[in-house]
């Protein structure tokens, strides 16, 4: 997308008054974007872990002295190991000498990393060395909100400004409104949530290409998508399409061709024939319905509900299944703790669903929530987020793994991972253990500095960029602001959704964060 694009989304999310004193004042920016590679990814998935985790237990940011001050002696949450000592860290691979490696608690057993129950061993985080995902993946530490509220701290995470309300897009739609106009032919849902719970990201007055759409399952989506007369009885007799020039709202084409039902053609017009006898705002809405309902019939051409029910998506994790969960549940995307006295279910279903969509190439920004909640304010707080929160990362793993054993058709060589950047994170983190007098405080709230995963497609590998001190406050990394002139300053939300657009392609004049932005160095391949 050009200028006009970006232009025409911040109209849509700021109002025109709004976007017309950022232009007064030349706050929208003016840069270069940095050329296109074949590296650059084309598909976002976003993974949220709800209620503010503690990544630091699955990727140890500090120093060997901050261990033995920031974490708890080594013990056991509910049969399962917790915690570590700086001798049990290691790197998962050797580091380029310009950032610290990806640094883990090796947890599980050399020669046996499945090995579990009751043993002090856990096959949790395994799955980044069995896959080998050191080759894709680097993680952003020291990240401030700019909040500890959860409502606001979940804002800033999607869009990258602490706010009760969006006050700019979120990440998610800013991608699937650029990738909208060279992918709108085979991808009819530019952006899916497969969520019911927390953490569902909004879009008020954005188009329908840029507006979330929630996918559960295949099954609720056949009262929606589906013509099919077997389906849906009243699609008899009136399911047949034509290929037409696709129009505008004013009437003129477009240059792309439209398949639609005789219905369609009627309510497509609909619309428009309004125009000009209202006001301006009366116009903007109706150009919005004319988007939505043209989106609808461009969905309901493509037949989703078939392609989704035709592509398999867990595969590789069922048909190679991974020697080091032979201890867990059969389903891939579960854990067992202890000595099976919990189990984690529920979440292949959206594991699944999202693996589909991508596999079958019909979305390009799906967000996922991980389901289980880290909002534990409990004494047993740092244990629970060791414990889980090692757990969660490790499904990761496996989600990573499947679009790692995807080849990318038409494209030798390159897997689906190559064409997706994964970025998981949650809304902030929670407070940091230190080392007293009497022992470890442990006190489990919110806490507005966090990390943040990027994996995938031009995502530069094995690196951890920015720490924390021993408070568990970020401290100065080195940014690119928006300006394109370097600086060295605590790492902020904006600049985490900056560096994700920047990794999939966009230049900084793509697109607008209000309060400042810039891109974390060393994230991103080549950068």
């Amino acid at each position: 997308m050009r200028n006009s694009s970006r232009r025409q989304l911040l109209k849509w999310s700021l109002g025109a008054s709004q976007l017309a004193l950022l232009e007064r004042f030349n706050l929208l920016g003016s840069s270069r974007a940095h050329a296109q590679t074949m590296d650059t990814p084309t598909r976002l998935v976003v993974l949220y872990v709800p209620g503010g985790f503690r990544p630091q237990y699955a990727f140890w940011p500090g120093t060997d002295a901050q261990v033995e001050q920031n974490v708890p002696d080594p013990g056991g949450f509910a049969g399962e190991p917790t915690f570590f000592r700086a001798s049990d860290l290691m790197d998962l691979a050797p580091g380029d000498g310009r950032f610290p490696a990806l640094r883990v608690w090796r947890s599980w057993n050399p020669a046996m990393p499945q090995q579990r129950n009751g043993t002090p061993y856990t096959p949790s985080m395994y799955g980044y060395v069995n896959w080998a995902l050191h080759e894709n993946v680097a993680i952003a530490h020291g990240i401030d909100q700019g909040t500890a509220d959860h409502a606001s701290a979940f804002v800033s995470a999607m869009c990258g400004v602490p706010s009760p309300d969006f006050r700019a897009p979120a990440l998610h739609s800013v991608v699937a409104n650029h990738f909208f106009a060279q992918t709108k032919e085979q991808r009819p849902l530019p952006f899916v949530t497969i969520t019911s719970e927390r953490g569902l990201p909004q879009a008020t007055g954005l188009p329908s290409h840029a507006a979330p759409v929630r996918v559960p399952s295949i099954e609720a989506l056949k009262p929606q998508l589906s013509t099919k007369p077997a389906d849906n009885p009243w699609w008899a007799g009136l399911e047949a399409r034509t290929a037409k020039p696709e129009l505008n709202f004013d009437g003129s084409p477009n240059g792309s061709m439209i398949q639609t039902t005789a219905l369609e053609d009627y309510t497509l017009g609909v619309p428009g024939a309004f125009k000009g006898k209202s006001s301006p705002k009366t116009d903007a809405f109706l150009e919005q319905l004319h988007g939505s309902l043209r989106s609808v019939s461009r969905v309901l051409a493509a037949d989703v509900v078939t392609v989704l029910e035709r592509t398999k998506g867990i595969d590789a994790l069922t048909t190679s299944r991974p020697a080091y969960l032979s201890g867990y549940l059969n389903s891939a995307f579960s854990y067992t703790f202890g000595l099976a006295n919990f189990h984690m279910t529920g979440l292949e279903p959206r594991f699944d669903m999202a693996l589909r969509l991508l596999k079958a190439d019909l979305a390009t920004a799906v967000h996922v929530s991980m389901g289980l909640d880290f909002d534990t304010h409990s004494g047993l707080g740092h244990a629970f987020s060791c414990a889980h929160g090692r757990n969660m990362f490790d499904l990761v793993a496996r989600f990573l793994g499947e679009l790692k054993s995807t080849p990318l058709p038409n494209k030798p060589g390159k897997t689906l991972l190559d064409d997706t950047l994964v970025v998981m994170m949650s809304e902030f983190g929670r407070s940091w253990a230190s080392k007293g007098a009497s022992g470890y405080n442990l006190p489990d709230d919110h806490h507005p500095f966090t990390s943040v995963m990027f994996a995938g497609g031009n995502v530069a590998n094995n690196r951890m960029v920015g720490t924390y001190d021993t408070r568990g406050f970020g401290l100065p990394t080195d940014i690119i602001e928006e300006n394109e002139q370097p600086s060295r300053r605590v790492p902020r939300a904006a600049d985490v959704t900056t560096t994700a657009l920047r990794i999939m392609g966009l230049g900084f004049h793509d697109f607008f964060i209000p309060g400042g932005f810039g891109e974390i160095v060393g994230l991103r391949k080549n950068a």
